[in-house]
């Protein structure tokens, strides 16, 4: 009788694992379904999720004056290399095409020290507001554009641009200062 009660916990075990066995067999086997569908490839052709359309779809370009009135401010990126964890500090002027390590060009167009993005145009901030932002083309061996967007120095992770090998980060003016607005 003792011995019973020794046992009696690993007797309910044994009753509770088998019943849990039995109701799950019971319940109808459905094949799993995708949690994720893949709308877009990239150049591998390995599947990988779509990007929101807000990062994607670029309503914000700079216009004409923010382009203009940048020219040639030297600005600094820094260019990491995800396999050797090799750091490169870069200082591009705005409107100079420079080579970069995976065979492109990065090409940054526009400045702006107080960037706000209001009814999908890029305009300048009110008095105080610091998001400072570059709008940066990204181009293959060819010279061809695959990627431009606006690259923010307070939040380096707010891109479109999506390299398996490098990381691109803006860090903001060289010389410190702002446009001649």
């Amino acid at each position: 009788m003792k011995r019973l009660f020794e046992l009696w916990p690993w007797m309910l075990l044994m009753v509770l694992i088998g019943g849990g066995i039995g109701v799950y067999r019971a319940m109808p086997q459905t094949a799993p379904k995708s949690r994720f569908l893949s709308v877009d490839t990239n150049t591998n052709k390995t599947p990988r999720l779509p990007l929101a359309p807000h990062v994607h779809q670029i309503h914000a370009r700079p216009d004409e004056t923010m382009i203009r009135v940048t020219s040639g401010m030297p600005m600094r990126f820094r260019l990491m290399d995800k396999r050797t964890q090799r750091i490169d500090q870069l200082v591009i002027a705005v409107g100079e095409l420079h080579a970069t390590p995976w065979g492109g060009w990065i090409l940054p167009r526009a400045y702006a020290p107080d960037l706000m993005i209001r009814e999908g145009e890029a305009v300048h901030g009110p008095e105080g507001h610091v998001n400072p932002a570059v709008w940066v083309e990204l181009k293959n061996q060819d010279r061809k554009a695959f990627h431009e967007g606006w690259l923010f120095a307070r939040d380096s992770a707010q891109t479109a641009w999506d390299h398996p090998r490098f990381d691109l980060t803006f860090l903001g003016p060289a010389d410190g200062k702002t446009d001649k607005r």
